[in-house]
Parts: C-alpha cells; structure tokens; sequence
C-alpha cells in the first residue's frame, strides 16, 4: 500500500495519524527553569515516595526539519530531483514523494540514504507532467513534512549528433523536424520541416523553414544551461549564424495556433556540415527544456 501525503496534512499509514506542517519544531529537549526546578526538588518527596531523586529532562524524539532547496531537472525519459543536505545527528535518510498536482497529494515514490541528496525517477514517460516534494527521516523512524518549493517537471526527448548537410551540397539532408524526434536529417522542401543548414558568402546559417518558425541565438552557452524558452529575442530575418559552442532556441507555431519549444548546440560546423545535439518539448505551450546530464543544476 502506498503512502499518500498531502501538503498542509500529511497521513501516516503505520501509526494512522494527520499532523499539520509547521516551520518550527517542538525543543527537543525539555528544560525546567531554576524555580519550577526548586518546586519540583520540594514536592518531590510526596510525589515519588522516599526515594530522594531530583527531576531528570526528558529529550523529546522530534521529526527532522524537511529538505529545503529541492529542485528538478529535465531529462528524456527521466526526472532527477535535487535537494540540500539535513543537518540533524540521528538522520537517516529521505523520502520522495510525486503527484500530478499542487498541493497534492503526493504518492511515496522512493527512499533514498542520508549520504544521497538525489534521485532518477525512471517511472515517467516524455510529455507527462509531475509534481515533486521530498522528506527527511530519522533513525527512529519519525518523518519530517514534505519540502516546500513547487517543484514541477515535463519529460521530453532529446538527440546527439545530428548532421545537417548544407542545402547547396544536398537539400534532401540539409533539414531537420524536431516533432520527428528521430535525430535523422530529411529534406529541407518538406512541409514538416522547422530548420535548415545553408551557407551564403562564406557564412553558415541555421534558418526556419517558413513563417511559423523562430530562433534566437542564445550566446557561447552550454545547452544544459538553457533550461527555460523565452518569449521575445527571437530573430526577424528567421536565421541565425551558426557558431561552434553557441546554444539556439527555436519556437514552432502548430496547426492547433500553440508554440512547441527546442533548442539545439552547435558542437561543429563547417562549410558543408552542421551537427547539432538538440531537445524538444512535446507539451505545447510548455517552455521547460533542460537537458539530462546526471549532475546539472536548474
């Protein structure tokens, strides 16, 4: 049976009880001030009999604080979940949590060692939108409430070394339809293509394919670094130079009247070829676009 958590409320399967989430947690030690002290020493004796025992502090067993920094990163069939540290001595580990909304409720998915602070959710499929919440636990078993950043993530797919051939050398190679996802070249006069390679006066050029189509040059950036489409920069001669190191954005209009979002980088470019590594997000309208390394940070 899986656990289901909700934020504000969270249910405990094993000991069946609703605890609200709060910020600050109980002391975990309880003290007694010098004047409750001196009463207790005085009513002792008629409380607890002829044993002549001072009051002893009683450590109350609390749950960890929940993991603060948590955030996601998008990945072809796969969603890695970041988060910071626990500082608490008896930790032991985290707890994480998915749903298909905010605030709930969210479905345990995994338990993690205090020693990681990352998990890869292989449970998902491109296009599908989750939503990500992470605990932490102790030795004694007591759990924290669920962190609180909205973390949200959209699989999507993503191809490597995709060569384009200059449209002059063969237009039947020189374009590429990223809804393909299928890292193939086709023909630059297909109706379905978003780019394609060209060289004019010795300059080599990504341009779209018709008036549907946008780019944007995003500078000498590493495509893991481009995590998120925006809404204006985009080129009004609808090309861009192509340049070995630099990260493109491109925004294609469908036949529904809504934008699907892609990127690509040039890893080399010379006069007749263009390979490019690229990612594409299916959901429309959806501008999320980091791409899966297994270490990059949103």
């Amino acid at each position: 049976m899986a656990r289901v958590v909700a934020r504000g409320l969270r249910y405990g399967i094993l000991d069946m009880t609703l605890h609200l989430r709060t910020r600050n947690p109980i002391d975990r030690v309880a003290r007694l001030s010098g004047a409750v002290a001196a009463v207790a020493a005085l009513t002792l004796p008629f409380v607890a009999g002829c044993e002549d025992e001072g009051p002893v502090a009683v450590a109350e067993d609390t749950p960890p604080f929940p993991p603060d920094g948590v955030f996601s990163v998008t990945g072809d069939r796969v969603v890695t979940i970041y988060w910071n540290e626990n500082q608490e001595p008896d930790l032991n580990g985290y707890g994480v949590y998915r749903g298909t909304s905010d605030p709930g409720p969210y479905f345990f998915v995994a338990r993690v060692p205090a020693n990681q602070t990352s998990y890869d959710d292989l449970d998902v499929n491109n296009g599908e939108t989750w939503f990500y919440a992470v605990t932490a636990f102790d030795r004694a078993g007591h759990e924290s409430e669920l962190s609180r950043e909205t973390v949200f993530d959209t699989p999507r797919p993503e191809g490597f070394g995709l060569v384009l051939v200059e449209l002059g050398q063969d237009p039947t190679r020189a374009g590429y339809d990223f809804s393909s996802e299928s890292n193939l070249w086709q023909s630059a006069n297909l109706s379905t293509t978003d780019i394609y390679f060209e060289s004019q006066a010795n300059v080599q050029y990504v341009v779209c394919k018709d008036a549907g189509v946008d780019i944007q040059d995003y500078g000498l950036i590493d495509l893991v670094a481009v995590d998120w489409a925006p809404e204006i920069g985009w080129a009004p001669s609808k090309r861009a130079e192509a340049i070995t190191g630099h990260s493109y954005i491109v925004r294609i209009l469908n036949n529904q009247g809504d934008y699907n979002m892609a990127k690509f980088f040039v890893k080399d470019v010379t006069a007749t070829t263009l390979t490019l590594d690229w990612a594409y997000q299916e959901v429309e309208n959806n501008p999320e676009l980091l791409r899966f390394t297994g270490g990059a940070a949103r």
